[in-house]
């Protein structure tokens, strides 16, 4: 799935997402996910999709839900929720189309 997207809590919309090292110069050790719009931190996505979660207070593998949102054929959402307590982290949003079908971990996993 290519997100392009996600629901910023700070601008209360819907915002185009900015991706960032977790650590200058090094991207295998993750990616900083943040409103492109306002720099808010949304989730840090630890390879192969894995994220912290504050709830279970551990790595924990990323899911992703499809949520149909009744707008345009092509444009979906997918929400990004916590493999070990299954808490909802974050709504994506794509207008490709392509996480049709999408109920596995992210990235395959």
């Amino acid at each position: 799935m290519g997100a392009t997207h996600l629901h910023c809590s700070h601008c209360a919309t819907v915002q185009p997402i900015r991706f960032e090292p977790l650590l200058a110069g090094e991207p295998s050790l993750g990616t900083n996910v943040f409103c492109a719009r306002c720099r808010r931190f949304a989730f840090t996505l630890i390879k192969p999709a894995r994220f912290y979660c504050e709830i279970c207070d551990e790595v924990q593998p990323g899911l992703l839900e499809r949520v149909e949102l009744g707008l345009a054929p092509n444009e979906i959402g997918v929400l990004l929720v916590c493999g070990g307590c299954f808490d909802g982290k974050t709504m994506l949003y794509t207008g490709s189309g392509q996480a049709s079908g999408l109920s596995a971990g992210v990235g395959g996993s």
